[in-house]
């Protein structure tokens, strides 16, 4: 559900210390709004002047969220209500898009679309909703919050800048340790090291950075809660090549309702996510190309996400 409420532009309440119009005088040949800001531009964490051009002329994109600031927060604000990742490909952004969030940062289009659905592909009932909105003129701020369940929030900051119409930089900052512990508590935090260990392969090889690898040597080291006992391996394993296709059955195990398949062109790995979540004994895998081999790793999941319908 959309509140209204969630949608009025927050306006910034002056400096009780001297009025507004003096402070503004006072720093009138340095202090400029959006991009243009009063110190050099020299670092990654803020976007230069090509990354963030004015926002009048390059919010709009008709086909996608509209053609206002507001068209693209109740856009942002309807890809995390639903739960549905599919309009947030690389087709909404820059070539050289840059991402920054907690996590870690990203580069290029492509990137930014696959960071995005790698997290609703591990935790697809994980939600988010806008609390408020504000923009200057070539930024758009985003005070929204992650829904891990009815009563558990993690607050996130989030700016936007565009270039024609699509996303060029991205800055969002939440608590990671408390959105890590969260999801680990009522996801599982086997789930949870498998997707820290597939972003971080993916970053790896895309020349991105990830701010957090220590956390993945953490669960490693049991700093997090374990699921108690894991279930046994499949047996029966069973592949079927096709054209374009691999069709996968196993035999079930005591214990698991879903299970998860992963997949690697080495014997050795790394094995790359491909369904977190497969309700039954089989799975077609429709993303291999002719003439490529392929490994296959298939396991048992033995808890449900709370969220799930």
């Amino acid at each position: 559900m959309l509140w209204p409420s969630l949608y009025q532009e927050q306006v910034p309440r002056k400096v009780a210390t001297m009025p507004y119009a003096d402070i503004l005088k006072r720093h009138a040949p340095t202090f400029r709004d959006g991009s243009n800001y009063h110190f050099p531009v020299n670092d990654r964490y803020t976007p230069t002047g090509s990354q963030a051009p004015p926002l009048v002329d390059n919010i709009a994109n008709p086909d996608v969220w509209g053609t206002t600031p507001y068209d693209y927060v109740r856009w942002f604000d309807t890809l995390w209500h639903t739960g549905d990742p599919s309009g947030w490909g690389p087709e909404v952004f820059t070539r050289d898009a840059v991402m920054i969030d907690a996590a870690g940062v990203s580069y290029g289009g492509d990137r930014a679309a696959a960071d995005f659905l790698l997290l609703f592909q591990y935790f697809p009932d994980l939600r988010g909703e806008v609390v408020s909105w504000s923009a200057n003129n070539t930024e758009i701020f985003i005070n929204w919050r992650f829904v891990v369940r009815a009563d558990l929030n993690v607050p996130v900051i989030d700016k936007f800048s565009f270039v024609n119409g699509l996303v060029s930089f991205r800055e969002a900052y939440f608590d990671i340790t408390m959105l890590l512990a969260y999801l680990t508590e009522n996801f599982g935090s086997g789930l949870m090291f498998d997707y820290f260990v597939d972003r971080y392969w993916r970053t790896e090889t895309t020349g991105g950075l990830l701010f957090i690898p220590g956390l993945i040597w953490a669960l490693i080291k049991g700093l997090f809660l374990w699921s108690p006992v894991p279930l046994d391996a499949p047996t029966g394993l069973r592949p079927v090549a096709g054209d374009g296709r691999v069709a996968l059955s196993w035999d079930p195990v005591d214990g698991a309702i879903s299970y998860k398949v992963k997949r690697a062109t080495e014997i050795g790995g790394p094995y790359k996510w491909l369904n977190a979540s497969v309700p039954g004994t089989s799975y077609v895998d429709t993303t291999v190309t002719n003439g490529t081999r392929y490994f296959y790793t298939v396991c048992g999941n033995a808890s449900k996400p709370p969220l799930s319908p």
